[in-house]
């Protein structure tokens, strides 16, 4: 009682809601450290903590203090302001209470859940638009159902996921689970340079999250580097000892593709009631890898039994059709890891038959065609054909053409170059003014030029005009201001938007069809996308 007085006094004084408080002992050779977290109004010691490390490891021992600490210290912030909540009726609530009672509900990962948290979320955004955190829970409800449930809506819910979460990131740009999202999805699209850009990120802005380091242990894997995969997975299993058990999965899914399967198997055997619907398919084929066919029957029956309830619906399925589902969904970067669950699918079930090459979608015979190729493009639509040196928004063109029907954040499609959004180059006032008399000038010219059929007057004002524009989108965010007050979002989406429309200027002058085609299809903005009117096929891949 005496103790607790005395940290509530201390918390008190020094205006602290928390105290870390330990004792440093010396045995020997050894340090031992025990240390406690405190809350500074109740005095009830929310975390303890015994380390210990040789004595020419005391900065080790510090590292580990406190890499334990950031990852536990806001989870159990976190459950003490959400029991307070849970006593509140929702009328009452205030958008960080609805928001965390929502996330408690994401823990359930049930569909029923999912579709309550989501509610919480949108009221929350009721009360405060702007409120990041509540974008966050919309985007990892959807999360949830992309990753574990409803196999038959996968697309739909990734890009909800997808785009609630880049919402949400425009806010608050701190938020590591929120990278991870769009980073795990952009792997399922095979963007893997961009789904790296996002992955490393969340690991800057928080190394110690048990969560977080899961969910990077399974992306690792996908791009081809299992070993590191096994290092984030083993580093979220000791900063969190008190995990769910469904994480042992996650932490054992890099060392299948690692082909350490002994230890593969030790450890996803510890795993019970899994949402990796995968993770028995790896045992069926690494017991078969090991010659034990008996535990790999087993397990690639408990694989079908999952495949027919979540991904076939109950119909009736064949084990070609369970083995390419696996191998078309997971995105592994290296061939010798799909190679790898193939044969090792056919060592299981001798019936599944090598697949033959298939013909994609990018190199059926078409007539459309827009492909790039020694330095330049070749595009060809509705029977007519041109060809056009390399500008940056026809890749953008190409690949929103790609991705036909979904959306793309302009910062995945900027690519997050520095010219996009990444210097500080400024235009005093006087400049600024001086560029938009020069524009109003150049359109004056270009009209005055086209009413006097002069195509190659015309052309050069055009091409210093886009020069010009270029120059001013790099200088000025949205509504004219400074670009140093213009966000991320708001640079890339300026500079994005000016590349497209850019290109499409370009393509107008050797293919007016096509240019009116994308005019109408495209859209820019925030979210990009190519949207037309009637299906259209094209080959985006020379042969």
């Amino acid at each position: 009682m005496v103790a607790e007085l005395a940290d509530r006094e201390a918390a008190r004084r020094l205006g602290a809601t928390h105290l870390l408080r330990g004792r440093l002992q010396r045995e020997g050779e050894r340090f031992r450290l025990v240390a406690g977290l405190v809350d500074g109004e109740s005095g009830a010691q929310l975390w303890s903590e015994k380390l210990e490390a040789p004595a020419t490891g005391l900065f080790e021992l510090q590292g580990e203090l406190v890499a334990r600490i950031s990852a536990t210290f806001s989870a159990r912030i976190e459950e003490t302001a959400l029991q307070a909540a849970r006593r509140k009726p929702t009328g009452s609530l205030a958008a960080y209470e609805l928001t965390l009672k929502g996330m408690s509900l994401l823990r359930r990962g049930s569909y029923e859940a999912d579709e309550e948290a989501r509610g919480l979320f949108r009221h929350a955004l009721e009360l405060d638009p702007q409120y990041a955190r509540a974008y966050a829970g919309l985007s990892l409800s959807w999360f949830n159902e992309w990753g574990c449930q409803l196999w038959n809506r996968i697309a739909e819910n990734g890009q909800a996921a997808y785009e609630y979460a880049h919402r949400a990131l425009d806010l608050d740009d701190s938020d590591a689970m929120l990278h991870v999202v769009i980073g795990r999805i952009l792997l399922y699209r095979r963007e893997y340079e961009q789904a790296s850009w996002y992955l490393d990120r969340a690991l800057q802005i928080c190394p110690n999250d048990a969560d977080v380091l899961l969910q990077l242990a399974v992306a690792e894997v996908f791009l081809g580097r299992p070993e590191i995969g096994i290092e984030r997975g083993a580093q979220a299993l000791h900063l969190n000892p008190y995990h769910p058990n469904g994480c042992y999965a996650y932490a054992a899914f890099p060392y299948f593709t690692a082909r350490k399967l002994e230890d593969f198997l030790k450890l996803n055997g510890r795993a019970v009631n899994t949402p990796l619907i995968c993770a028995p398919a790896h045992s069926a084929i690494s017991s078969a890898y090991l010659g034990r066919m008996g535990e790999a029957q087993h397990h690639l029956k408990l694989f079908y039994e999952k495949f027919g309830r979540m991904i076939a619906d109950g119909r009736p399925f064949t084990p070609r059709e369970a083995c390419d589902w696996l191998l078309d969904y997971a995105p592994y970067r290296r061939r010798e890891d799909r190679e790898f669950v193939a044969d090792g699918f056919r060592l299981v079930d001798g019936g599944i038959a090598k697949r033959s090459p298939e013909t994609t979608a990018s190199h059926m015979p078409t007539d459309n065609i827009f492909v790039s190729g020694g330095g330049g493009w070749r595009l060809r639509f509705a029977g007519r054909e041109a060809n056009l040196p390399d500008i940056k928004g026809l890749r953008d063109i190409q690949r929103l053409i790609g991705r036909a029907g979904e959306e793309i954040h302009c910062l995945d499609l900027a690519g997050r170059e520095e010219e996009a959004y990444g210097g500080q180059f400024i235009l005093d006032d006087k400049a600024r003014q001086s560029l938009k008399l020069r524009i109003r000038d150049l359109q004056e010219e270009i009209a005055e030029a086209e009413d006097m059929n002069d195509p190659g007057r015309a052309e050069r004002a055009r091409e210093e005009l886009d020069q010009l524009v270029e120059m001013l989108s790099k200088a000025l965010g949205l509504g004219g201001r400074n670009r140093q007050l213009g966000s991320m979002s708001e640079r890339a989406r300026t500079a994005v938007t000016w590349r497209i429309r850019h290109a499409i200027r370009k393509i107008e002058t050797l293919h007016p069809d096509l240019a009116r085609h994308l005019r109408t299809s495209v859209r820019t903005g925030t979210f990009c996308a190519y949207r037309p009117e009637q299906p259209i096929r094209w080959r985006l891949c020379t042969d």
